[in-house]
This record gives structure tokens, C-alpha cells and sequence, in this order.
């Protein structure tokens, strides 16, 4: 009885460990980290920007009827997604507008001043573009953007 107790909890114990490292979300809801060759570059890293399309849109509306259209756009060969915004006026200073894209399975999230991405939208500028996540099914992104006193995000795709 012993050897069966003690074989029961080794194989309950390698069952659990399983289950928690192996299977999708097992017991534990904690989100893992992913990293993938294409996170964290530019849309134009590859060529991804060639075959891209937006795939979620949305206008954010400033307070003095100006306006700017955040984009999630999605590259079809690359299978990654980055965020968008452009203004329908030139900046009137340093740092007015930005975007982020975030990634549904771990939060994984890049603006447009990190290091792929093309720099906050600065005065005089109109727009500015995120550095891409991997977003190949399972995985979702949405694009988020800031104006000031405004912020707006797209739907998941």
C-alpha cells in the first residue's frame, strides 16, 4: 500500500508540474513572457510594412474639433501588428501625440518612441509609428493612442 501511496503521489506531483508548465494557462493564471524575432522592430524590418494593412481604425477627437486616426496595422506576410497615429494638424509641441501596440497573451507593449518605432509626434509633425509585436493567432494586439486631455484604443485583432 505504501508503493502505491508513493507511486500515486510521484505521478500526481509530475501530472501537476505538467500542467502548470506545459499546458495553456494550467492552473495558474499568470501570463508568460513571449519573444519572438519580430518584436520590437520596424514595420519596415523585412519588408513587413510592404504587405501591410490597417485592420482596426479609429478617430480620437480633440477638444478644439481637430482630430487624429489611430490605425492598428497588420502586416499579412509577417503576421505582426504595430499602432498608428496621424494628426489632422501639425503638432504645436514636443511630445503631443502617441501610440502604443499592445499584445493580448502577455502585454507586451512598444510606443512609438522605443527603439523601432519612429519617435513621439514632435512639433510640426504629424504622425508617428510603433515598433511591431508577433501577432499570429492566438495572439491579438490593439493599438492605443494619446492626445492630450484624450485617449483612445482600438478593438483587438
Amino acid at each position: 500500500m505504501k508503493r502505491f501511496k508513493k507511486g500515486f503521489t510521484g505521478l500526481f506531483i509530475t501530472l501537476l508540474t505538467f500542467s502548470l508548465l506545459i499546458l495553456p494557462g494550467g492552473f495558474s493564471s499568470k501570463v508568460l513572457a513571449e519573444t519572438h524575432a519580430y518584436d520590437g522592430k520596424a514595420p519596415s524590418y523585412n519588408n513587413c510594412d510592404d504587405s501591410a494593412v490597417t485592420k482596426k481604425k479609429l478617430k480620437i477627437t480633440n477638444e478644439d474639433g481637430s482630430y487624429a486616426n489611430l490605425e492598428l496595422r497588420f502586416s499579412t506576410t509577417c503576421k505582426t501588428a504595430w499602432a498608428k497615429i496621424t494628426l489632422s494638424r501639425p503638432a504645436k509641441s514636443d511630445g503631443e501625440a502617441t501610440a502604443l501596440v499592445v499584445r493580448s497573451t502577455d502585454n507586451k507593449q512598444y510606443g512609438c518612441h522605443n527603439s523601432g518605432g519612429n519617435g513621439e509626434v514632435n512639433k510640426g509633425q504629424t504622425s508617428c509609428y510603433t515598433p511591431m509585436v508577433y501577432d499570429l493567432d492566438p495572439r491579438k494586439a490593439k493599438a492605443v493612442g494619446f492626445w492630450p486631455y484624450t485617449r483612445g484604443e482600438t478593438d483587438w485583432y
